[in-house]
């Protein structure tokens, strides 16, 4: 199956709890996210699963977690081997679903540098949200990822 027929199998079918969408500006770059329905329903923490995922894996670009209810909007990302947690400009977010704002929702997307087309179909037959990150988290990848003054060790297929 080539990565176009797995992207629509997955967006068009409503079992699964999240889309994927390309960035063509960038590459192979994929962005996952919860469908917007589920939002408010979800045992998801995504905090935790913020960390976990930007520390668990060399390729994925960015995390960003998007709370209504208090207006704000930051971002996990790598940049020249060390994670940081960015603060972003709320109103970027807000012009887009300004209904949104106030409402106890938290918005969690990631983006994910490159996948290949095995791992992509792989995940394919994942159809909940965590199920797919904890995928994630578990492929393998090597490259070395400064946290906090001191090196890991991740694996990383370049």
């Amino acid at each position: 199956m080539n990565r176009k027929d797995i992207l629509n199998k997955i967006n068009n079918n409503p079992l699964y709890e999240y889309h994927i969408a390309e960035v063509p500006q960038r590459g192979e770059m994929l962005l996952f996210y919860l469908k917007e329905d589920l939002e408010r329903n979800t045992k998801i923490n995504f905090y935790e699963k913020a960390v976990d995922l930007i520390y668990s894996t060399a390729d994925i670009y960015d995390v960003t977690l998007v709370e209504w209810s208090k207006c704000r909007a930051f971002s996990y990302y790598k940049k020249n081997g060390v994670v940081s947690i960015g603060l972003e400009d709320f109103d970027i977010f807000a012009r887009k679903a300004a209904e949104k704002i106030g409402r106890d929702i938290v918005e969690f997307t990631f983006s994910i540098k490159a996948l290949k087309t095995k791992d992509l179909e792989a995940a394919s037959n994942i159809t909940c949200f965590e199920g797919l990150i904890n995928y994630i988290m578990e492929l393998i990848y090597t490259k070395l990822v400064q946290t906090c003054g001191w090196y890991d060790w991740y694996d990383y297929e370049e």
